[in-house]
């Protein structure tokens, strides 16, 4: 085996898709091997050359002045630093036949397509009696199915530069001048799966005698095999995780008040230092042009005034914050408050004559080595922190302390006549379900009176006044206001986070709880003053939709716009104007204008469309099933590009349980669409519990823990792999993360019908997650309402996997993060601990200095590979990324 690079078969081809790959084997054995060769292909090693480029025509190079005279180091100027200048950005270049590569010296350069000979070179043109260096480009996208490792190899008797996705993997700088030599570079390459693009630069000197070509190969050595590689002139690609986290993304849209300008804010990951760039921009409705830019500036929290297009932000510097005024119109910056300590917040008075901000007090003892744990709350960090409202007067320039104590004063609003203040406090109850209590006050600024609304109401309401000011428009728990909100058979209790709309009239205390019979939960109300009409963002199935609720005719009405999940509805207040942002599961989100006279949308904003312009999708088709309970559960299933029904393929089946459906999304961070891409198919199912689905469905997440939703998980993979024969069975995967989680270490205890599964941040007893997480108490109790360690053992000890770790026999990912505060990393170490002892195949990956999402840049993109690594171990047979990312180590 040892000698096997001293094999050379020649002639032997094989067409992959108008590329020809070429085995080279000695003649003095190839008839010794030939009767093996078949059976011996994916063991010996071959070399693929590229048998077919995309080239650019030669230009002609230019020298700088003085290139003979020496620099500080006694150095002049050669040809080969021709290598370091680059006339375009190769980074985020796209190249394909007969599209521009650039303009230099009004010619234009365009790719066009080479051949090569049957030795695999690609001979370039030169331009005649030319007498300095002259340039070439070439390029290829090299497809790899499936993680690996191979060596480039590049040949050619001339300077060479060579670029794989943007980086520099390799420099020639020498000329070979005798006739049948040739240099070359060489690289080890470990290809993710997915499209590559290997761009090369290479300079013929002026003095260079031989014949100006070029050719390249890559080794494909055991385990992996030639049609793990492809090449293509095409750019059009599969999803990836830079496309996830790169770009230029929109933060939110915000329309001035008479609805002619929004400020856009964006921000873009720098993948070189992984650090996040954030600004915002002002611009015209009427055609996107750019007023105003803050980019590159220090400032945040950029608001507009709520009767004129002026914008105030505020820029802190060593702790202290200075508050401007900004006139987009005449461009004038005024200073209105300046060394602001503590400053949290503000919001303008609608009559622009005042503003209301916030300060935050420190508590005492956050930092001792040693104290007292005051409540359940007090293990967070900032529970001590106590913040008070306070009143800058913009003629006066006076400040006035408005609220004092210790409780938190919150805004909720101020009122449309700018002569009160709506604002509420909180505190912990821990003797009674959901362990917090709140009160309303409003506060008449010109006299301080004080006007109670409600003490001591159990389930915490969020609050906005009408555009006439006589009431208030709530949102809130369905057990809100003594439950008058609720909408379940009796004795059944509600799920508390299905959202409820509620109108309080203030002079009467009525309440009016208007979605009582409206299924969909809602996400944001927004009560309009162009047209006195409340807009609800909801939660509808897995969807999001925006419905219009006519105050006077107590009407519901979904309005018909772009796309199928929405989100970041936002209304100027003196125009029939909103912007909203939109996806559908295979397009990414795009920001829209609405004209609300007639209901139209028209695309205002679009930064995605570059992201993925070369990025394929696969069909996503909508497959229910009917559990033998008789209920529908509703779904979803991705299908890699280029779907076969006639092939196998492995599948994933992903859920949450919990109490949110798992939306339609395009992002996020299980990108489905990018599993498919790879070469699954993905189930998206929805069991009972979720909202969005009307309070009698979501009530069932109450006390159940899995009870039902694993029995509807297993029921339905088993009748998605009866209804799509082309899903390998031995191949199914699941996952889930955090209450998904806790289903996944759940289903293992309950069923061997899964290959793999990986869970994140799940729950593996619920006992130690409701006392140690920071809100596992308080979510327990929603979903275990009235239930307890001590008066419900059944549910505490039965549906916990912990106590059935004995059952698990699938290969088993836990993932968490080392910092995660929601679901404490216990929960996985604990369930570890039980499958390691108990000889389980189970893995245990945590991440470093993360809460219970990956966020930091570099730490997600090993997170997302951990994960696709562990789904192509086991559902594709393939453990060489996994094994490359988690080496044996002999401890």
């Amino acid at each position: 085996m040892r000698y096997r690079k001293q094999f050379f078969v020649k002639n032997a081809q094989i067409n992959f898709s108008r590329f020809k790959i070429i085995f080279y084997m000695s003649k003095a054995v190839m008839i010794f091997l030939l009767p093996f060769l078949l059976a011996f292909a994916s063991y010996s090693n071959n070399k693929v050359v590229v048998s077919q480029w995309m080239k650019t025509s030669p230009q002609l190079l230019e020298t700088p002045v003085f290139a003979d005279n020496e620099n500080v180091i006694g150095e002049t100027f050669s040809e080969a630093d021709l290598l370091e200048q680059t006339f375009i950005s190769l980074e985020d270049h796209f190249p394909q036949p007969g599209k521009t590569m650039m303009v230099r010296n009004g010619n234009t350069i365009t790719w066009n397509e080479a051949l090569t000979d049957s030795n695999g070179y690609v001979t370039l043109e030169e331009i005649a009696d030319a007498n300095q260096p002259q340039v070439n480009y070439l390029a290829i996208y090299i497809n790899a199915d499936r993680w690996m490792e191979t060596t480039l190899e590049i040949k050619t008797p001339h300077m060479l530069r060579a670029w794989l996705n943007g980086k520099v993997i390799g420099t020639k700088k020498t000329t070979e001048k005798e006739e049948k030599t040739v240099g070359k570079v060489t690289k080890d390459l470990e290809m993710k799966r997915g499209k590559h693009l290997l761009i090369l630069k290479t300079i013929k000197g002026a003095d260079a005698p031989l014949e100006w070509k070029i050719m390249a190969n890559l080794e494909v050595k055991d385990p992996y095999q030639v049609h793990d590689l492809g090449f293509s002139a095409n750019p059009v690609r599969r999803k990836n995780i830079h496309h996830v986290l790169e770009g230029k993304k929109i933060s939110s849209v915000d329309l001035s008040p008479d609805g002619n300008y929004y400020k856009i804010s964006y921000s873009q990951i720098i993948p070189a230092t992984a650090k996040t760039e954030r600004w915002s921009e002002i611009k015209s409705i009427e055609d996107q042009k750019l007023i105003h830019t803050f980019r590159h500036a220090d400032v945040s929290r950029i608001n507009w005034t709520p009767e004129s297009n002026k914008l105030s932000y505020t820029s802190t510097q060593n702790g202290k914050t200075t508050l401007y005024l900004h006139d987009t119109e005449n461009g004038v910056v005024e200073e209105l408050m300046e060394d602001m300590q503590n400053f949290s917040g503000y919001r303008w008075a609608p009559n622009e004559k005042y503003i209301i901000y916030s300060l935050q007090e420190k508590g005492k003892g956050t930092d001792d080595d040693i104290r007292q744990v005051l409540g359940m709350a007090d293990r967070q960090s900032n529970f001590r922190n106590r913040t008070f409202l306070y009143k800058f007067d913009l003629e006066s320039k006076a400040h006035q302390r408005l609220t004092y104590g210790n409780l938190s004063s919150f805004l909720q609003d101020i009122h449309p006549q700018s002569d009160q203040i709506l604002f509420s406090q909180s505190y912990p109850d821990y003797t009674e379900i959901p362990y917090s209590r709140q009160n309303m006050f409003t506060l008449n600024l010109n006299s301080m009176q004080l006007d109670t609304l409600w003490v001591d109401e159990l389930y915490s309401l969020n609050a906005r006044f009408s555009p006439e000011g006589d009431q208030l428009l709530c949102t809130g728990s369905p057990s809100a206001f003594n439950g008058m909100g609720e909408n379940v058979p009796e004795g059944t209790i509600p799920n508390n986070y299905d959202t409820q709309g509620y109108i309080y009239d203030l002079s009467t205390q009525k309440v009016t709880p208007f979605t009582k019979n409206f299924a969909p939960s809602v996400s944001s109300a927004t009560w309009n003053k162009s047209d006195n009409n409340i807009y609800l963002l909801v939660s509808e199935e897995d969807k999001r939709n925006i419905y219009r609720y006519n105050v006077k005719k107590e009407e519901m009405n979904l309005l018909p716009l772009e796309g199928e999940f929405l989100a970041s509805p936002d209304f100027a207040s003196q125009a029939e104007r909103a912007v909203y942002r939109s996806n559908d599961v295979n397009t990414p989100y795009k920001y829209y204008l609405l004209n609300l006279k007639n209901m139209r949308s028209s695309l205002l904003e679009d930064t995605e469309s570059e992201n993925y312009k070369h990025v394929e999708m696969g069909e996503v088709k909508d497959w229910d099933f009917q559990t033998d309970a008789g209920l529908n559960i509703m779904g979803r299933v991705y299908y890699p590009p280029g779907f076969n029904p006639q092939d196998q393929y492995p599948a994933i089946v992903y859920y949450y349980g919990g109490t949110t459906p798992v939306g339609r999304g395009f992002g996020g961070r299980y990108p489905y669409n990018l599993w498919a891409g790879s070469g699954y198919l993905v189930y998206v199912l929805q069991p009972s519990g979720a909202i969005g689905f009307g309070q009698e469905f979501s009530a069932a997440h109450v006390n159940n823990w899995g009870i039902t939703v694993a029995d509807e998980i297993i029921e339905g993979t088993k009748k998605f792999l009866e209804a799509h024969p082309y899903a390998n069975k031995n191949k199914i995967g699941c996952a889930g993360a955090s209450y998904g989680g806790f289903m996944t270490m759940l289903l293992m205890t309950r069923t061997d019908i899964f290959t793999a599964a990986i869970s994140h941040a799940g729950i593996s007893a619920l006992s130690s997650y409701w006392g140690e997480g920071y809100w596992g108490y308080s979510y327990s109790g929603v979903a275990s309402a009235g239930s307890y360690p001590w008066n419900n053992k059944d549910l505490y000890v039965n549906q916990s996997p912990l106590f059935a770790a004995d059952k698990v026999n699938t290969p088993l990912l836990l993932l968490t993060g080392d910092a995660d505060t929601n679901v404490p990393p216990g929960e996985s170490i604990q369930f570890y601990t039980a499958l390691k002892i108990l000889d389980k195949p189970v893995e245990l990956i945590m991440v470093k200095d993360q809460d219970h999402h990956i966020l930091q840049y570099n730490k997600r993109i090993l997170w997302h590979n951990t994960i696709m690594a562990w789904w192509d171990k086991y559902l594709k047979d393939q453990p060489q990324w996994w094994e490359n990312q988690y080496p044996a180590i002999n401890y």
